[in-house]
């Protein structure tokens, strides 16, 4: 569509709106601007603040760092010691676990039984 169309369009739609208004009775327009007069006089109500939801949010913020602050942390042993940094514990930790699993692997014999069973089926399937 062209401006000209638009223009047209706008123009035979204003005409329709000025008939209908037109046809519209006496009274219901008197009634619809008292209406209006009397919505325009009603208080209107007033805007919501964010104070309280502030203040919740506050308070939550609050109790999350005191929980958190009351978490226990690594303070020092029974005997009054200081406790060993932690790389060297998770280092004695990581070699203990390690040697550990090695050693039962060797003690237990049923592991070798075990391997040979799974390498006696990957024969037969070939």
């Amino acid at each position: 569509m062209n401006a000209n169309e638009h223009d047209d369009f706008d123009r035979r739609m204003r005409a329709l709106h000025a008939r209908a208004v037109d046809q519209v009775p006496p009274r219901t327009l008197y009634e619809l601007s008292v209406r209006r007069a009397n919505a325009a006089k009603a208080p209107q109500p007033a805007p919501r603040r964010a104070g309280w939801w502030l203040a919740g949010t506050a308070a939550s913020a609050v109790f999350a760092l005191a929980i958190g602050l009351r978490q226990p942390g690594p303070g020092p042993s029974v005997d009054g010691e200081a406790l060993p940094p932690l790389a060297t514990v998770v280092e004695a930790a990581g070699t203990a676990d390690f040697e550990d699993g090695l050693a039962s692997l060797e003690e237990d014999p049923d592991l070798y039984l075990w391997l040979d069973a799974q390498d006696s089926q990957f024969l037969a399937m070939e």
